[in-house]
């Protein structure tokens, strides 16, 4: 097996867990770490067993035998690193979101193709057992024509307030809706086969962020570095008649606000509990899945880098390509922009 050599961007906690995920696979390992903050470079680099530090990534890049790099930084920094690395030649797995700007993930896009290397974004969670599962449900047609959906990502009182890089806009650029929301984001768009959307109406705020204090067993946060949304909602609109309701919170005065379910011409189905409903033999049936255990985080990263390496070692296509995430840019932006205009807006797949 031949071994892929990779270089991180960014040292932070999310590089940690792809670092021990990438420990653990065959075939794979980091060669080089690059951080603006050294110190912060050199510890991972002890930790993990690296040889190589930076504190430039262009510097990092020019090292001719690393083969990928993942890029693990604050989503504000997602678009260059991943473009610079593409244009050097690397292929480039991208923490999600893609970016924090429709724009930037156009760019990225747009690079990928131009060059011709592979551009992996790193959703875990489309290699955890209950959405593989899903996914062959609706692959096997017993959806039919997915004509609606809703889908949500909520905490109660979770604000991430460990790292002040996800509430402030000149790091995170959005809040709660691209941090967990595109998670659910985009398990509804993979299952419907990722329709194109063409509206958008939303809703975002950070009321409750900015107004309330952590309560006793929530996260805490600091509601003066808070400048992103906690909270988002959309209506969408795709180019086959189809829509989405799609809801996303870091902190609500509510214990649920319901499910993702989809709805097809022949049947439909939820989420969680992972349950097909259906009319057969003249009744109504409910056929809930078992016999699968969901796994633990590490082993989703481990899956997702497996993913990654497989596919630049044999010449495959991009296991979760630049192209499907830029659709959850797209309603994202909109949301976002919607929510500025007090209005419904149209919207539009960037050529790339």
């Amino acid at each position: 097996m031949r071994t892929i050599n990779v270089g991180l961007i960014g040292a932070g906690g999310i590089a940690q867990s792809h670092c021990r995920a990438i420990s653990e696979i065959e075939g794979t390992r980091i060669v080089a770490v690059c951080d603006l903050i050294r110190e912060r470079a050199e510890k991972t680099a002890a930790e993990w067993k690296i040889p190589h530090v930076y504190e430039n990534y262009h510097e990092m890049l020019k090292r001719e035998s690393i083969e990928a790099v993942t890029v693990a930084t604050y989503n504000q920094a997602h678009r260059a690193p991943t473009v610079d690395s593409l244009r050097a030649g690397k292929h480039v797995l991208c923490e999600k979101p893609m970016a924090a700007t429709l724009d930037d993930a156009a760019a990225m896009t747009r690079a990928a193709r131009e060059t011709g290397k592979l551009l992996m974004i790193a959703l875990k969670t489309r290699y955890s057992e209950r959405m593989m599962a899903a996914k062959g449900i609706v692959s096997s047609g017993a959806l039919g024509d997915i004509y609606y959906s809703e889908t949500v990502a909520a905490r109660r009182c979770g604000i991430p307030g460990f790292s002040d890089s996800f509430l402030r806009k000149e790091t995170a650029g959005i809040g709660a809706v691209a941090d967990i929301g595109v998670y659910c984001l985009d398990h509804a768009l993979w299952l419907m086969g990722h329709p194109r959307p063409v509206a958008v109406s939303g809703i975002a705020n950070n009321v409750l962020g900015k107004t309330h204090r952590p309560v006793r067993g929530s996260w805490t946060w600091d509601s003066e570095n808070l400048t992103v949304e906690d909270f988002g909602a959309a209506w969408v609109r795709f180019d086959n008649g189809g829509a989405m309701v799609f809801k996303t919170s870091w902190i609500m005065h509510m214990d649920d606000i319901g499910g993702t379910f989809f709805l097809g011409t022949k049947a439909g189905m939820r989420l969680d509990p992972l349950t097909v409903f259906r009319h057969e033999w003249g009744l109504l049936t409910d056929t809930q899945t078992k016999g699968f255990a969901e796994v633990e985080d590490k082993e989703l990263f481990r899956r997702e880098n497996t993913a990654f390496a497989d596919a630049i070692r044999e010449g495959k296509p991009s296991p979760i390509p630049s192209e499907e995430m830029l659709l959850t840019n797209v309603i994202i932006q909109g949301l976002i922009d919607s929510s500025a205009a007090g209005k419904e807006l149209a919207v539009s797949v960037p050529e790339a």
